[in-house]
């Protein structure tokens, strides 16, 4: 088969297997690049693809001196559409197999610590709209959990202000349930009260111009350039939707909530994935060892116990 005749029947059988719009622009962007790719070479058919030729262009990309996330997204990409290929019988055996996928290098964000958390709604102007949306939006993030595209998907009237629930469609279009605590619906009612306008398409969060004024939805980039602005105030850094996130999981797992729980809260398919987000740092070691500790709980305890026998003369 043809390479362009093989990308475009892969880009159609994503779509109508009903990817979402994010993921067929990924499939788009790396499976395009790396075709272009092949056709400078002069490979032409999807038979001539070889484990070679993937190495070298993910060389390419090192390279380019690009992010190593970049680099994986486009081994992933590629991956996918090699295994639909074998799928439809267009090959024998996918050529990736043979490749090892370009390592990730480990950056998990601390967790914010309390006194970090408190000078960022501190740092909130709540008498303003914007001000009122930064607190809410920080409340809500550090309460939730929730990914930033799923933050600002919410539209009013999502969240049931009485009992705080609210449904949210997550990766891969699962549907999951998560709680905004009564605090954090406090502060959204409040920003509520001092918007302009409640249209905007019925966006929970909205955007602002340098003048102040309502601009529509507020899309991932603009959550992440508030909250970086919020951090800077603040004297936190870095201040992401993806630390509040990774706060979230910590605060809950400290507070004794179960593994399982915590899983379908935050959208997770396995405890593997959950995993990464719960590395121990020296605070918890130290905090778990003082609260478990062999020699000073358990077997201190069996020696009062001992003391407290009766001696027998």
């Amino acid at each position: 088969m043809p390479l362009k005749a093989a990308y475009r029947a892969f880009v159609m059988a994503r779509s109508a297997a009903r990817c979402t719009a994010k993921t067929l622009e990924h499939y788009r962007y790396t499976v395009g690049s790396f075709i272009a790719w092949l056709e400078e070479l002069g490979v032409s058919e999807v038979s001539q693809i070889t484990p070679s030729h993937i190495r070298a262009y993910l060389l390419s990309l090192q390279e380019r001196n690009l992010k190593d996330t970049t680099q994986h997204a486009h081994a992933r990409g590629i991956k996918a559409w090699l295994n639909w290929l074998v799928q439809e019988g267009d090959l024998d055996q996918s050529p990736m197999h043979r490749v090892a996928m370009p390592k990730l290098a480990k950056r998990i964000p601390s967790p914010f610590r309390a006194e970090e958390v408190q000078r960022l709604l501190a740092a909130c102007e709540r008498k303003t709209a914007i001000g009122a949306r930064d607190y809410a939006i920080a409340l809500t993030l550090l309460d939730t959990g929730l990914r930033a595209s799923e933050l600002i998907s919410l539209h009013i009237g999502d969240v049931d202000m009485r009992s705080g629930l609210v449904t949210i469609l997550g990766k891969g279009q699962k549907q999951r349930t998560v709680r905004v605590g009564g605090k954090a619906r406090s502060a959204i009612l409040h920003m509520l009260a001092l918007r302009a306008e409640a249209g905007n398409g019925d966006s929970l969060w909205v955007g602002y111009n340098v003048q102040g004024r309502e601009v529509g939805r507020l899309s991932v980039h603009g959550l992440q350039i508030m909250l970086a602005r919020l951090g800077r105030r603040a004297g936190v850094t870095p201040c992401s939707p993806h630390r509040f996130r990774r706060t979230f999981a910590l605060w809950m797992l400290r507070d004794g909530c179960d593994l399982h729980s915590l899983r379908m809260l935050m959208g997770h398919s396995s405890l593997d994935i959950l995993q990464r987000y719960l590395d121990l740092g020296g605070e918890d070691i130290e905090r778990a060892h003082i609260a478990h500790s062999p020699r000073d709980k358990l077997l201190m305890s069996t020696e009062r116990s001992l003391e407290k026998r009766p001696r027998m003369d």
